[in-house]
């Protein structure tokens, strides 16, 4: 497929009518061309008044409506629709911070051989907000990641059938050159709500990522707590 944008924004959103504006606003305000990159937002299915959120920025993002089917299926429908040359997912209660589209797009634009790269990020729990610095790519989360489109297409994307598909895209690609930037550009706000917030639910996706690659227990064991 051709690259119509160097970067493709992937907004998975599920009843964020209090939290959308922020994400999609984080990515507006970028200092990127805006005639490079493309912003997808797929809405879930949700029921509140997400997309009338949504359509207030009609002209300035895709929007892909589909039915209800979970945070995972909502995020491949966003890489395959994509026309970047890169991707990176933005959770839509997460947002940006100021940068983060130059800094990483520099990075795989600078070096062929660098499949993805993820930086440091801020974490903001009861307005309290520290900056978390990865040791490694499993510590790090899902959003804030930038791919090489046609590396993350030819991997499948993700695997729908596990609760932490995206540490099981690194376990499944062991050869993929990372990039760590020690600079926070992404802003995860940590909220008991989300999906990650149910911790009997984390437990069974570590198990599930187990079971699923048994060679790679050492790795899994180095993933973030949540």
């Amino acid at each position: 497929m051709e690259n119509k944008f160097k970067i493709s924004v992937i907004i998975p959103v599920f009843n964020f009518e209090d939290l959308a504006d922020r994400a999609i606003q984080s990515v507006l305000d970028q200092d990127f061309p805006k005639e490079d990159m493309e912003i997808i937002v797929v809405n879930d299915g949700s029921t509140d008044k997400t997309l009338d959120v949504l359509n207030k920025y009609s002209k300035e993002i895709r929007i892909i409506n589909q039915s209800n089917q979970g945070a995972v299926k909502a995020a491949n429908t966003g890489f395959k629709s994509a026309l970047g040359e890169y991707v990176i997912k933005l959770d839509g209660d997460d947002s940006f911070a100021p940068g983060i589209l130059k800094e990483l797009v520099s990075v795989l634009d600078k070096d062929s051989n660098i499949d993805f790269v993820y930086s440091d990020y801020y974490e903001e729990s009861n307005g309290q907000r520290k900056i978390v610095s990865p040791k490694n790519v499993f510590e790090t989360i899902a959003g804030g990641v930038m791919f090489r489109r046609e590396k993350l297409i030819k991997s499948g994307c993700y695997n729908e059938q596990l609760f932490f598909p995206e540490y099981a895209l690194f376990l499944k690609n062991p050869n993929w050159q990372g990039f760590h930037i020690k600079t926070p550009f992404y802003i995860y706000y940590r909220r008991s709500a989300s999906l990650t917030g149910d911790y009997k639910r984390v437990e069974q996706g570590i198990q599930q990522l187990k079971d699923f690659f048994p060679e790679c227990i050492d790795k899994i064991n180095k993933i973030r707590s949540y």
